[in-house]
């Protein structure tokens, strides 16, 4: 990711220092810095360019470089106890006007902003990988943020040619919030017998989506969800159970691509797809599976970002169609199908399956309030 985001810089002739632990971690950097490039030369970036963009990448393995820094970007792992290691030595070797930004997922930015001695100048930065290639980075400030240090996030964020959407600090944000409960959901189907993998993610690609869910998570990691399942259940409580099939695929290491078997299996040279986990249950030709019903947690969930005012409201459907690539956003596919539709459907659900599909209080009073678009 780090990578990414360094080639995404580089590339508005910007000169970036990549900063890494040890020589052989600049090393393995610095081979997929090449990647990047060689793939964005397939899709016509001439060698001149790419040239470019390499030489503006200066490969460090000392904090001491970072001294002169309008801007440093912490890209390191979602450890908390590593997170204010580094924090602390990019705060104590930077210039005291430099912003520390933070490409966290869902850690809170007021509690990383605490490692340091300038939590005005500490943001959350958070692309989406690949950042060379996805066109969002949600830009959020902690308790303590200054103005300035968002309007310069921002507009930083959009010279480099991204959707900049400010976010309020929550656990997961926004994007990833709202994916949480899309690809949870996609667990509970199979686990309940209501359709197959293949079938899960074949819908919500007929429906929505580039990709199924199942096999998002595959790519993803399962370890990888669970966690972030684990952490926003903790946060946010039981809509965001992790489904017992998640936990129990992760416990015997059936953590996805990387180890060729998920939802999927996949082949060891290639990493392609081979064909569906056996071991995953099967669907009941009884029981009627619609898409839909993937979709119904996270336009839920998008009523509860706007009754928390997470973000401005006409930023969350570009936000979830830059982020995820989705065809639609949510709000955008939930005023088509009818606010009252899905709200009656989210209420039966809410009846059969319990708390995870307990309405928003916002969507019914957009339901009561004849309300059919959130403009």
């Amino acid at each position: 990711m780090g990578s990414s985001i360094a080639v995404c810089i580089a590339k508005k002739n910007i000169q970036v220092f990549l900063k890494e632990i040890n020589i052989e971690a600049l090393e393995t950097g610095m081979e997929n810095i090449e990647r990047t490039l060689n793939g964005l030369a397939k899709r016509g970036l001439s060698s001149d360019e790419c040239n470019a963009i390499k030489k503006r990448i200066v490969p460090v393995t000392s904090f001491k470089e970072l001294q002169d820094a309008d801007l440093a970007i912490e890209v390191v792992p979602e450890d908390l106890a590593i997170k204010k290691t580094v924090l602390g030595a990019i705060d104590r070797s930077c210039k005291p006007d430099c912003v520390i930004a933070s490409n966290t997922s869902s850690f809170s930015i007021t509690q990383l902003g605490s490692f340091t001695k300038r939590a005005d100048k500490v943001i959350g930065m958070h692309f989406f990988n690949p950042a060379h290639v996805m066109e969002l980075v949600e830009v959020v400030p902690g308790l303590l943020t200054s103005n300035e240090t968002v309007s310069a996030a921002i507009t930083f964020g959009e010279n480099l040619g991204k959707l900049a959407v400010r976010v309020e600090e929550c656990a997961s944000f926004l994007v990833n919030r709202l994916l949480g409960r899309y690809v949870n959901e996609a667990v509970f189907c199979l686990q309940s017998g209501l359709a197959t993998v293949e079938e899960i993610d074949e819908a919500a690609c007929q429906l929505l989506m580039p990709i199924g869910p199942l096999a998002l998570r595959d790519m993803n990691g399962l370890d990888v969800g669970l966690s972030v399942a684990q952490f926003n259940y903790q946060e946010y409580g039981e809509r965001f159970h992790p489904p017992e099939l998640l936990i129990n695929m992760v416990a015997k290491k059936q953590l996805g691509r990387k180890v060729l078997s998920g939802f999927y299996t996949y082949d060891a040279e290639t990493r392609k797809k081979l064909g569906v986990n056996p071991d995953l249950p099967t669907s009941s030709k009884e029981l009627r599976f619609d898409a839909r019903r993937l979709f119904l947690p996270m336009i839920n969930e998008a009523f509860l970002v706007l009754q928390e005012k997470i973000c401005a409201p006409n930023m969350i459907d570009p936000a979830l169609k830059a982020g995820l690539n989705m065809r639609k956003g949510p709000l955008e596919y939930a005023s088509e199908v009818g606010f009252e539709v899905c709200l009656n459907e989210i209420e039966e659900l809410f009846r059969s399956v319990g708390e995870r599909f307990r309405p928003a209080p916002l969507l019914k009073r957009y339901v009561w309030a004849g309300k059919t678009s959130i403009s």
